[in-house]
């Protein structure tokens, strides 16, 4: 066993798993806090002949930071290291071991970020500035493009300043011993101390939870990070015709220099594979 560094921890979350297993908890630590605001919406958006109105809010929860001490890692670890010898980790799964939801699960690999959250940045930054234009029609998303100025300084605010978003991420983690796809859900928060975007790709150690388990031949689609924040219905609309605006957006992308891969995750998941919530990464 060894002292753990973790780049992103939901230790609420840990500590809870530790409780329902009954596992000692060294010392106390304090669980980060987060901001949420509400901000109301309004008005009438369509596509094509449908159209909704309401007046249903949002609610926006702005991605934070928080420090580790080194004796807080070392509880951490602990904590980590009775659920494994508890048997409550299925440490590096094969294909011979079933796995179920809410299952919990240690799975080392290869993490990426996929091209769904890359691409999520830009309807996000779409969203924004339909609501700071009061652009009520979601038909008026194939106007916004990524050379319009105000569309260029969100893009650099975000890819140039690191701008942390409150956006989820989904990551692809590859080279496990799973023989499906794995895929990680990092919520838009815990991360520690400096830790953002640039800290989630490369070799990591994934603990978390299974949340979905998707069977061969059967897909999932990817709204929840595609399009974080889209109200519920809003978001089925668009995912329904999404395909050419996604393809749309990657040339365009391609054309400012970043690169995604032609055969990466855009609208859907397919199976088989697997989704794990992150606990922690380290």
């Amino acid at each position: 066993m060894t002292l753990r560094s973790p780049s992103f921890l939901d230790l609420e979350t840990l500590l809870s798993q530790a409780e329902y297993h009954e596992i000692d908890v060294p010392v106390a630590m304090d669980i980060v806090e987060t901001t949420v605001s509400k901000r109301s919406g309004g008005g009438k958006a369509g596509v094509g002949a449908i159209a909704v109105n309401g007046s249903a809010g949002s609610d926006f929860q702005y991605q934070s930071t928080y420090s580790l001490a080194p004796r807080e890692k070392a509880t951490v670890s602990r904590v980590i290291d009775g659920l494994i010898r508890e048997n409550a980790v299925q440490v590096n799964p094969t294909g011979e071991l079933a796995l179920s939801k809410d299952v919990l699960v240690e799975i080392e690999g290869t993490a990426r970020i996929t091209a769904a959250s890359v691409m999520s940045k830009v309807f996000f930054l779409f969203r924004r500035l339909m609501l700071s234009r009061d652009i009520n029609d979601l038909n008026e998303l194939a106007n916004l493009d990524l050379e319009d100025t105000d569309v260029a300084e969100a893009i650099r605010q975000v890819y140039l300043q690191n701008e942390l978003l409150p956006l989820p991420v989904l990551l692809e983690l590859s080279g496990s011993p799973m023989p499906h796809k794995v895929y990680v859900n990092v919520r838009p928060d815990f991360f520690i101390d400096d830790a953002s975007a640039d800290r989630l790709e490369g070799d990591l150690c994934v603990l978390g939870s299974v949340s979905r388990l998707i069977p061969e031949g059967d897909y999932r689609v990817t709204d929840e990070w595609l399009l974080h924040g889209w109200e519920f219905l809003m978001r089925r609309i668009m995912m329904a015709q999404i395909q050419d605006d996604l393809e749309e957006v990657t040339q365009q992308l391609q054309r400012l220099g970043l690169h995604v891969p032609d055969d990466d995750v855009h609208a859907y998941l397919s199976g088989p594979a697997v989704v794990i919530d992150a606990i922690a990464l380290y």
